[in-house]
């Protein structure tokens, strides 16, 4: 008897899913026109296969879980394949943490997510680095329809520096689609991120962009694929990419 453990089928289906995506889009009669994003609840969840982009390889499976709601909705995150290594927030952070989270909340643990309000991210741990903005940015278009665009400019902060450094997000919604992951079948809206922002060591790094494909569904209230790469140059000739990656949905509830 073969004993399928829910590791072994996130693993299996992750590997069947990258580059497989089914997708097509909709005609004009067959778009959501009230189509409404699903709001927050404790012990919602997603499961997402990370796969390098050029390569396919899986290089991880991402849990993320909405674990409370108030003033924010912060939504944890679980690598099954990476080790959880405790959190050590920057100092700039500490009066930023008990003013949304309060200090009880200020244990070692990994980076959360924290939208204020729903749909509106705070703090992103989704990069290299964790990032704060200063005023919450859009993780989706606040209009559901082909056609909305937006353009907002922000300051962020990563730990260990105190740089409020500039970035740039410009958001474009093209059309819904219909699109097949190993979680099922979903309608989507595709949209992209085109985001030009400063690194601290800018001496190293300067024109640094990037750019993200993804398809949002209200129906979960989150993404079912999500595709994103960077560039930036060390001078003005030569151009080098940043590590690229494309995440599925393999599960939600």
């Amino acid at each position: 008897m073969v004993i399928v453990t829910r590791r072994n089928f996130l693993l299996s289906a992750a590997a069947l899913s990258v580059g497989c995506a089914e997708r097509a889009p909709l005609a004009s009669a067959s778009l959501p026109a009230d189509a409404k994003v699903r709001l927050p609840a404790v012990g919602q969840s997603w499961a997402y296969a990370k796969h390098d982009y050029f390569t396919g390889v899986m290089v991880d499976t991402l849990i993320e879980r909405v674990s409370a709601i108030g003033q924010t909705i912060e939504i944890t995150s679980h690598s099954e394949t990476a080790p959880d290594y405790p959190m050590a927030y920057p100092s700039w952070g500490t009066r930023w943490l008990r003013k949304y989270m309060g200090s009880d909340r200020l244990a070692d643990r990994r980076p959360s997510e924290i939208q204020e309000p729903w749909g509106m991210v705070l703090v992103d741990p989704h990069w290299v680095q964790l990032q704060a903005y200063e005023e919450p940015i859009p993780l989706w278009p606040t209009q559901l329809r082909p056609g909305w665009s937006t353009t907002v400019g922000t300051y962020y902060k990563i730990p260990d520096s105190n740089d409020a450094l500039p970035w740039q997000l410009t958001m474009n919604a093209h059309q819904w689609e219909s699109i097949t992951v190993p979680a099922g079948h979903f309608t989507a809206l595709r949209f992209t991120n085109l985001i030009n922002f400063r690194y601290t060591n800018i001496s190293g790094r300067n024109a640094a962009q990037r750019k993200e494909v993804i398809w949002f569904a209200p129906e979960i209230g989150r993404w079912v694929v999500r595709e994103s790469s960077g560039t930036f140059r060390q001078d003005v000739t030569e151009e080098f990419n940043e590590s690229s990656y494309r995440w599925e949905l393999l599960s939600w509830m």
